[in-house]
């Protein structure tokens, strides 16, 4: 794995860091394909790759997801560079429950859950890029109320049922439970902040500020 620090992005700058040796164990949000997930549910003929995608598009498909490079960077990486130097490509997962919450457009995914990730790695003080992972532990957050007053799209206990089937992993009640089964890994936090990886608790603890433009620049969202 390769130990180098972020590119100048929020939690992923910084001093290089020491080498990895075989995988990591991090924590990510992800939004709910429900098209998908209620086909599964209802046994629908359907084609489905994946109930689960990121919060910037990509479908985490069962056992292990190999990252692609969509040309973040000036232009698209060999799968072997991903994730690269220069672009956003690669799976983002965080060492902290509380680094796992960037902003509004992060924070509305409905599962978090936890990522063992490998193979080709770029690793900062706030989180990793993986070049391969997958899924070992998911837990559904509590739906809100459809501010319409329409019904949910699926119930609550059929979500975690259709997810725990699909994937094969566990999906615990509560986010405490989920970091007790799948300790985080620290090694990568400043000492001082290494309680946070056991910490259950989903939020900032400051403000949610704007998102830096380098990191929408570096995530292909905007251009350079």
């Amino acid at each position: 794995m390769i130990a180098q620090a972020g590119e100048g992005l929020p939690g992923f700058n910084g001093r290089d860091l020491p080498l990895a040796v075989g995988s990591v164990t991090a924590v990510r949000l992800w939004h709910v394909d429900m098209p998908s997930a209620e086909a599964v549910l209802t046994g629908t003929p359907e084609p489905v790759d994946g109930l689960l995608t990121g919060v910037f598009g990509g479908v985490w498909r069962r056992g292990e997801n190999v990252a692609v490079c969509c040309g973040g960077g000036e232009e698209s990486l060999p799968c072997d560079l991903v994730p690269g130097l220069d672009c956003g490509c690669g799976f983002w997962a965080y060492w902290a429950l509380r680094y796992a919450w960037r902003c509004d457009y992060y924070w509305r995914g409905e599962v978090v859950g936890i990522i063992q990730g490998y193979g080709r790695t770029r690793i900062g003080t706030r989180g990793c890029r993986c070049g391969k992972a997958r899924i070992v532990g998911l837990h559904v957050r509590p739906a809100k109320p459809d501010p319409d007053g329409g019904p949910l799209a699926l119930r609550y206990d059929d979500l975690v049922e259709v997810l725990r089937s699909y994937y094969g992993v566990p999906c615990y009640p509560s986010l405490a439970e989920m970091l007790a089964a799948h300790p985080l890994t620290a090694d990568y936090l400043p000492r001082r902040q290494r309680r946070l990886a056991t910490s259950p608790t989903l939020g900032p603890s400051v403000p949610v500020l704007p998102t830096p433009a380098n990191w929408l620049r570096a995530l292909g969202l905007t251009g350079r």
